[in-house]
């Protein structure tokens, strides 16, 4: 399995263990099967995974990889249902994934974007956690 397969699979194992338990939230892992937003009225934690770049990493003569990117991450809650409850569901899923390694992948601190415009009805309450992964 490839380097950036694996990152993918230990990033959506965090967030199984982290929510999977929990009735209160719908999680919705990236490239896993949709959430009806017409039909739930609870929170929705999705992440998305983004590369920025990649390139060598060392002049060896089989030089290794790294790759930049962030994690996004948003909580969609209904509009005019308070922030409250979106705002732990962001910093909690944010403490899951800062400061950590996932497969030899690295990620440093969350950073707070500016919550989305309603649409349909519902909100997004948005972090990004950088990362960097060495690779062969």
């Amino acid at each position: 399995m490839s380097a950036r397969l694996e990152f993918r699979d230990a990033v959506a194992r965090a967030f199984q263990g982290k929510f999977a338990k929990r009735q209160d939230i719908r999680v919705h892992h990236e490239n896993g099967s949709n959430v009806d937003m017409n039909s739930t009225t609870v929170p929705v934690v999705a992440y998305e995974i983004v590369y920025r770049n990649s390139r060598q990493a060392d002049l060896s003569d089989k030089p290794r990889k790294v790759d930049t990117g962030e994690i996004l991450i948003t909580v969609l809650v209904k509009e005019l249902s308070g922030v409250r409850s979106a705002i732990q569901l962001r910093d909690e899923a944010a403490e899951l994934l800062e400061r950590s390694r996932f497969s030899g992948a690295s990620t440093s601190m969350a950073s707070l974007l500016p919550n989305s415009h309603a649409v349909k009805g519902w909100v997004g309450y948005r972090a990004v956690v950088p990362f960097w992964h060495y690779h062969f």
